[in-house]
């Protein structure tokens, strides 16, 4: 004899998988809209043209998106940030020499 033949046993395997489903797609739907873990390096730049620092350039150095958690992409993100701040070349006696390109880390992918 079948385990589905009396109806209150199959109306409790049906609400038994419709919960079952229901999880499941909850949980697809938290995993869908966590909050980001990326993290992107952006530097300011030169006007080629006018030859000055130009402070409102968003130039896409590095984007940080390891398989980790936040605080991972944002230590390596703040390590490079620090490397690159530390060792900017000296252009001694050219215009370029009053310069100094500013690097920072955003939380989240590249945006214009």
């Amino acid at each position: 004899m079948s385990p589905f033949c009396c109806p209150r046993v199959l109306i409790a395997a049906i609400a038994l998988a419709a919960t079952g489903l229901a999880c499941a797609r909850t949980q697809a739907i938290d995993f869908d809209v966590r909050m980001p873990t990326e993290y992107t390096l952006y530097r300011t730049g030169v006007d080629l043209i006018s030859n000055a620092h130009d402070e409102t350039l968003r130039i896409h150095i590095a984007t940080f998106d390891a398989n980790q958690d936040s605080k991972y992409n944002q230590a390596n993100c703040e390590f490079a940030k620090e490397y690159f701040n530390a060792n900017q070349p000296h252009y001694r006696g050219s215009i370029y020499s009053t310069i100094k390109i500013k690097y920072w880390c955003e939380k989240g992918r590249f945006r214009k």
